[in-house]
């Protein structure tokens, strides 16, 4: 089995390395297996066939026990030194349980390098008050290559202590069940995951990152612009962040590697400027729950569910979005930035009991070869009034199929379509208080749609609409 897949399963099974400190399971030498009660050492290290064997030992040649080779679990002594001494290609660092103290680490280039937890208990790695840098730059793994992280927690809420915690890869990587607590004031993001190598894979698992300084501009993770591979977030926690939960549209930039990043069955509360922000080609959110009830306390609020900033082919999939009745300051709970060249959402729920908020907003395309939106299998209900539930500008071709919009606050409109030549609506349902359907400069397809107003109910089996087939008047004859 390729190291790849080894990393990606996170088996755990009989070890089979050596370290310089002890080694698990079978010798690499040239004994012979009969010799195997005669007692033995590898640089000065014991043989220990009865202990439990750490996770991930049997994925790499050399497995260090941190604690036997002088870390202090404690949290007396620092770290940083040993975990620099000890790293090395096809390496396992296995941390035991207990608090580590944890100043600044880079390690930079590696082959197959591995930090996890021995076991179940997670170990903490505690960094000391005053350890910020200028950067905000506390723990970095650089140009390591099929790179494993797990199990651990950084602590960073003694006063003016800790950084980010980023993974730059040039390779294949994996950060695992790993929870990041507390910031300084020079960082402004708290974890950075990205895969320089186009074609490297990389997994964020589990990861639980929380802001406990309440800073005015923070990120919650982010992926910068010279992501190349394919890095997914899975079953991640990201909330109350002033600056996206995952800002993830860097690697989109023209002078980007266009990475594509996925995220998938994870939850983000509160997050200012977006929860989720797509900038790359074929970049999804599948199966991911997003709720805003309130906004953190930033310099401004815009606050928005997930956003398409640059890039195309971008897929929304099985996704609950809800934003609460106190919500105010928001371009809408999935939004198409203007250099946003063709984005899909699909079998989606989005309650919005904003008022005067959008379920769908669509700016003007900036490029006019841009693809069209499509919302495809989409249901927008809630208690908003005013505004409108979809409001779409300049976006020629834009679909809509299969959606049922029902908004019952008082004056709520259904759709607008402006300045949006050849667009379609098909087998959707429009439920509101106000104008179920507006069309300002646009034309559009409609085949077997249901209008509903309080006046009545309209059915439209096929009809080419223009601007002036729905007039005000025409809903309230």
């Amino acid at each position: 089995m390729e190291r790849r897949e080894l990393l990606k399963r996170g088996g755990i099974g009989g070890a089979v390395g050596v370290t310089g400190i002890v080694a698990y399971g079978r010798l690499r030498d040239d004994r012979d297996p009969s010799d195997a009660d005669e007692p033995a050492s590898n640089d000065g290290g014991p043989l220990v066939d009865d202990a439990e064997p750490p996770r991930y030992a049997d994925e790499f040649d050399t497995v260090v026990d941190v604690v036997r080779a002088g870390a202090d679990p404690t949290g007396g002594e620092p770290v940083d030194g040993l975990l620099v001494e000890h790293a090395g290609d096809d390496t396992l660092l296995s941390v035991p349980p207990g608090t580590y103290r944890f100043p600044s680490v880079e390690l930079s280039g590696y082959e197959h390098l591995g930090i996890a937890a021995a076991g179940d208990e997670r170990p903490v790695f505690r960094a000391p008050e005053g350890s910020c840098n200028d950067q905000g730059r506390h723990a970095r793994f650089v140009d390591v290559t099929d790179f494993l992280l797990d199990g651990i927690d950084f602590d960073f809420r003694s006063e003016n202590a800790g950084g980010s915690v980023a993974v730059i890869a040039a390779g294949d990587a994996v950060v695992r069940d790993v929870a990041v607590e507390g910031t300084c004031r020079t960082q402004t993001s708290m974890f950075r995951m990205e895969i320089r190598n186009p074609d490297g894979t990389g997994l964020a698992e589990s990861i639980q990152v929380r802001d406990d300084q309440d800073s005015t501009w923070m990120t919650g993770a982010y992926v910068g612009k010279d992501h190349s591979g394919e890095v997914t977030f899975r079953g991640c926690e990201l909330s109350d962040f002033t600056d996206n939960g995952l800002y993830a549209s860097a690697p989109g930039l023209d002078n980007g590697g266009d990475g594509a990043v996925h995220t998938v069955d994870s939850r983000f509360e509160n997050n200012n400027v977006s929860s989720i922000r797509l900038g790359s080609t074929r970049s999804t959110a599948r199966g991911d729950s997003i709720v805003v009830e309130s906004a953190p306390d930033a310099k401004r609020t815009n606050l928005r569910g997930i956003r398409f900033r640059r890039g195309s082919e971008q897929t929304v999939d099985d996704c609950e979005i809800r934003f609460g009745p106190a919500i105010r300051d928001s371009f809408g709970a999935i939004v198409y930035h203007a250099d946003n060249r063709g984005a899909r959402v699909t079998n989606s729920h989005v309650t919005v009991d904003s008022d005067a908020v959008p379920a769908v907003k669509a700016f003007y395309a900036a490029d006019e070869d841009s693809s069209p939106p499509v919302l495809d299998d989409l249901t927008v209900d809630g208690a908003a009034g005013r505004g409108f539930a979809v409001d779409v500008e300049g976006r020629n071709g834009m679909s809509i199929r299969n959606c049922t919009i029902e908004q019952a606050g008082d004056n709520r409109d259904g759709i607008r379509l402006a300045y949006s030549d050849e667009c379609e609506l098909v087998d959707s349902r429009v439920d509101v208080t106000g104008y179920p359907l507006i069309l300002r400069d646009a034309t559009l397809t409609i085949r077997n749609t249901t209008f509903v107003t309080p006046e009545g109910e309209r059915h439209v089996d096929q009809m080419d609409a223009e601007a002036g087939d729905f007039r005000p008047e025409t809903w309230r004859s």
